[in-house]
C-alpha cells in the first residue's frame, strides 16, 4: 500500500481546505511572514539535495536542455490556462496573476520536488515511508497558508500528487534496480534546483517559470548514465 503518498495527498488536501475556510481569519501580516519562511525552507530543501549531486556536469546539462525543452512546449503557459479555467469553476472569486504564480510553485514544491518524486519511488521499493511522512508535515502547513491566499485551488493540487506519487509508488520496483547511486544523487539534485528556484520565486527574489524546468527531471537519468560511460 502507498500509505506515505495518501498521507502526503492527505496533508495536502486539508491544510488546502482549511487554509480556503479560514483564510479572512488569519493576519495578514502572518501570512507574509510565513510565505516569507516557507520561500526561505524551499531554498534550503533545494540547496540541501543539491549538494549531494555526483556529476556537476551531467546536472547542470540537464537543467539546461529540461528548460529548453519546457520552453519550447511553453508548459508553464498551457497549466496557467488550465488553472484559470478550473478556478473558474471552483467557489470563490477568480484568482489573480500573484495567487495563479503561488498555485504553480505549489505544484512544483507538492508534486515535482525531488524529495517528493524519490520518496514515493523509495516508497515503493523498500516499503520506507519516512520521506514522505516527513515532506507531509511541512506540506500541510504550506497548504493552509496557500490555501488561505488562494483558495480551495490549493487543496486540488492533491489530486494530481496522488496520481504522480501512486504511479511513481508501482514503479519504484521497476525503475529502482536500473538506477545506480550517481544516477540518484543527480536525480536528487535537479529536483534540489527546481525547488531552490520555487524558493526564490516565492520569496519574491528572482522569478523562474519553474514548470518549464520539470522536464529536467527526466533528463537527468540519461544523461547522468551517459556521463558514467565518458572518459573523464
Amino acid at each position: 500500500m502507498p500509505v506515505g503518498v495518501l498521507i502526503n495527498t492527505a496533508a495536502i488536501f486539508l491544510g488546502g481546505i482549511v487554509g480556503a475556510l479560514v483564510g479572512g481569519r488569519i493576519p495578514q501580516r502572518i501570512n507574509d511572514a510565513l510565505t516569507g519562511v516557507f520561500g526561505l525552507s524551499a531554498i534550503t530543501m533545494g540547496i540541501y539535495l543539491i549538494i549531494q549531486l555526483s556529476a556537476l556536469s551531467a546536472v547542470v546539462m540537464s537543467i539546461i536542455l529540461g528548460t529548453l525543452i519546457g520552453e519550447c512546449f511553453n508548459i508553464e503557459h498551457g497549466l496557467s490556462r488550465g488553472l484559470s479555467r478550473l478556478a473558474s469553476r471552483l467557489p470563490g472569486d477568480s484568482l489573480s496573476e500573484e495567487q495563479l504564480d503561488n498555485i504553480i510553485s505549489m505544484i512544483i514544491l507538492f508534486c515535482f520536488s525531488g524529495t517528493g518524486l524519490f520518496g514515493a519511488m523509495n516508497s515503493g521499493l523498500s516499503g520506507d515511508h519516512s520521506i514522505l511522512i516527513s515532506k507531509a508535515i511541512m506540506d500541510f502547513f504550506t497548504a493552509i497558508i496557500f490555501g488561505a491566499t488562494s483558495g480551495y485551488l490549493v487543496g486540488v493540487i492533491a489530486v494530481p500528487q496522488m496520481c504522480i506519487g501512486t504511479l511513481l509508488f508501482f514503479l519504484g520496483s521497476l525503475l529502482m534496480p536500473l538506477l545506480n547511486q550517481q544516477m540518484v544523487s543527480d536525480f536528487k539534485a535537479v529536483g534540489g534546483i527546481i525547488t531552490l528556484a520555487v524558493g526564490l520565486k516565492i520569496a519574491k527574489i528572482r522569478y523562474f517559470r519553474v514548470i518549464n524546468m520539470v522536464p529536467a527531471l527526466v533528463l537527468v537519468f540519461f544523461i547522468s548514465r551517459w556521463w558514467l560511460t565518458l572518459p573523464v
